[in-house]
């Protein structure tokens, strides 16, 4: 499993679906002689036809699935962090009847997918950001043809999962709309706001249990690229510091100076605006001057750090002001 994730609370301590998206378009077809080929970080895997019980094990996964119309029959996504339902706010169009799996995998580093709980559910498609390794792929392939992770940072970019999820359901043509769309969303904020091009962003939380400081360091991270599209980076000794550390720092807190940036969203991971102010040297950061601190909730940050077109729509909505403050 990927060693880091900015918001994982591990820091911390059956329906038939329909085929196709919001009405057929264009790019969509039956799919019944289709073949289809992803590759992904465990290899490739062959998908025949189209897909109609799809378990989503990730928040990525399942966000995707909703912009084509498609509900799985069973997912992971916010656990203790969401709704009853374990749902982030945006989610709220999952049916009633998929199942929500095992949190544990969301709670301990390195939790296999709950393989039983799958196989109950009869899928013929698995998609999973949260495989633990290896060993726990081959294990969840056996019961349907399994997709991890597409790319090698620790996030995927959402577009990819998007892209992908075209291909598998034969609906390319909606594949396209959905990406274009949500780019040109961020991209009329960023003509909106010209002065975010060239200033500097960090995501990042403090876990108040761990006294532990996370920072998203790699530009080419999922959990970097809408900063990026807005014209915005990742502070370059930031990037340097992180080297091969999957581009995710852990620092002491300490190190708050490495928030220095022209926007920080933060997560106060088990504390307050206030808990974080009383960090030394947290009050004279740059951003808490200009404008540019978004101090957020947990909803907030994860729709960035592990984003699709939804969560996105939706963080960007929560830190309009910051961004106002420092482009405007």
């Amino acid at each position: 499993m990927r060693a880091v994730r900015l918001v994982a609370a591990t820091l911390l301590g059956a329906v038939a679906v329909a085929a196709a998206g919001c009405g057929a378009d264009a790019g969509a077809d039956d799919g019944a002689d289709r073949t289809t080929t992803i590759e992904h970080r465990f290899g490739s895997t062959r998908i025949e036809g189209t897909p109609t019980r799809i378990v989503a094990a990730g928040s990525q996964w399942l966000d995707a699935l909703l912009e084509f119309g498609v509900q799985p029959v069973a997912y992971l996504a916010a656990g203790d962090r969401g709704d009853e339902r374990g749902l982030y706010p945006w989610e709220s169009s999952l049916d009633e009847s998929a199942v929500e799996l095992d949190r544990a995998v969301l709670t301990q580093l390195g939790a296999p997918l709950p393989v039983e709980e799958i196989a109950a559910q009869k899928p013929d498609l698995i998609l999973g950001s949260f495989v633990a390794g290896r060993s726990d792929f081959d294990r969840v392939a056996k019961i349907a043809p399994t997709i991890g992770e597409i790319g090698d940072a620790q996030v995927d970019s959402w577009d990819d999962q998007v892209t992908a999820l075209g291909r598998i359901l034969g609906e390319q043509d909606r594949a396209a709309e959905i990406i274009a769309t949500t780019n040109g969303e961020i991209d009329g904020l960023a003509a909106r706001l010209p002065g975010l091009k060239g200033k500097t962003a960090v995501l990042s939380q403090f876990v108040f249990a761990t006294n532990q400081l996370v920072v998203v360091a790699d530009p080419k991270d999922g959990a970097s690229q809408t900063f990026a599209r807005l014209g915005m980076t990742v502070p370059p000794r930031l990037v340097e510091e992180a080297g091969a550390t999957g581009g995710r720092l852990l620092l002491s807190p300490e190190r708050v100076d490495a928030l220095t940036a022209d926007l920080v969203v933060m997560l106060p991971n088990g504390g307050t605006r206030d808990d974080l102010m009383r960090l030394p040297g947290f009050a004279a950061l740059p951003s808490v001057d200009n404008g540019g601190m978004a101090v957020e909730d947990y909803p907030t940050v994860v729709g960035f750090n592990t984003p699709s077109s939804a969560s996105l729509r939706y963080s960007l909505d929560r830190i309009t002001p910051q961004l106002e403050a420092i482009g405007g």
